[in-house]
């Protein structure tokens, strides 16, 4: 973002570089560690900076994704998993084939007529094209989410002090917001980074398949292959997955980076969920010495 905010968005470029007698020294694309650390594109921009510059669009659009896909799914499942039990099942046979249709064959089936380029130019803006897949990302999970988050829920209602807290009194709010919700939250933390891995995946199983966030600028006829309207990852590996095997690194670059952001998230995970068991360890442990410091005041009364 500082990028866009203090460079405007210029990203280095070098084009063909020649002697002073005019003689072609050499010319993009560029290998690795010569004019650029990880080298540059077709068009000489330097590799680093390109990808710098997209992503603010690939980790921006998954953050937005994942987060809303976990707060409709949170809002519906806190309905849906005290419906009755019949008309529950219904939904979880309705919603179960979302599951085994794989996401990035939908949206693609969704999104092309929006995304491709038609002869004529695009008749939508970018923002429109932009929103317009967000919200196909996103409410292609909330299916599946809702029905796993409602069943996390449905085993914590089963519990027994959810039935005294009723015997008590407390209705459904108090009942959701304070016996509920302390038991499923840890659940919800660490959900919503795998939501972030699964919208990443997702995004760049659809720049493989030419489909880029904002839209793609067809192969023209002399063949140059499609291209994204904006510096987002998937679009670059995309858009440049015809040079794998005559320039690789144009393409393995950005999948390094792909790879290097699942891997810092996933590693986020696990710690929230360490941190979440230690914690978890430490509380058993203060209840055993609570319990165990009251049955010493009892035996030492009744002495």
């Amino acid at each position: 973002m500082l990028n866009t905010v203090l460079n405007d968005g210029k990203i280095r470029q070098t084009m063909v570089q020649t002697d002073e007698n005019g003689k072609i020294l050499d010319k993009p694309p560029y290998r690795p560690f010569t004019e650029y650390i990880l080298g540059s594109d077709r068009y000489g921009y330097d590799l680093v900076h390109l990808l710098v510059e997209g992503a603010k669009w690939t980790i921006g659009i998954v953050l937005i994704v994942a987060l809303l896909r976990m707060i409709l799914s949170i809002i519906i499942s806190s309905f849906v998993f005290s419906l009755k039990p019949a008309f529950f099942n219904s939904m979880k046979s309705i919603f179960e084939p979302f599951s085994v249709v794989p996401q990035t064959i939908i949206a693609y089936f969704i999104l092309f007529s929006v995304l491709w380029r038609p002869g004529d130019g695009f008749h939508t803006s970018f923002w429109e094209r932009a929103t317009f897949e967000t919200i196909v990302l996103v409410f292609l999970a909330v299916p599946n989410l809702t029905i796993h988050l409602a069943n996390e829920m449905k085993i914590v209602e089963r519990e027994s002090f959810i039935e005294v807290a009723r015997t008590l009194g407390a209705g459904k709010a108090r009942i959701f917001f304070k016996h509920i919700v302390p038991h499923v939250y840890e659940k919800w933390i660490l959900l919503f980074g795998q939501q972030f891995i699964q919208s990443l995946t997702l995004l760049a199983h659809l720049g493989f398949m030419s489909l880029f966030f904002g839209g793609t600028i067809p192969p023209s006829d002399d063949g140059t292959p499609p291209r994204s309207v904006s510096y987002e990852w998937s679009g670059v590996i995309g858009g440049d997955i015809s040079y794998l095997y005559s320039y690789p690194w144009i393409v393995l670059v950005p999948i390094g980076f792909f790879i290097a952001t699942s891997i810092g998230v996933a590693l986020i995970n696990e710690s929230v969920k360490s941190y979440f068991q230690s914690e978890d360890r430490l509380r058993l442990r203060s209840i055993k010495a609570a319990k165990r410091d009251e049955s010493v005041k009892i035996k030492l009364t009744a002495s």
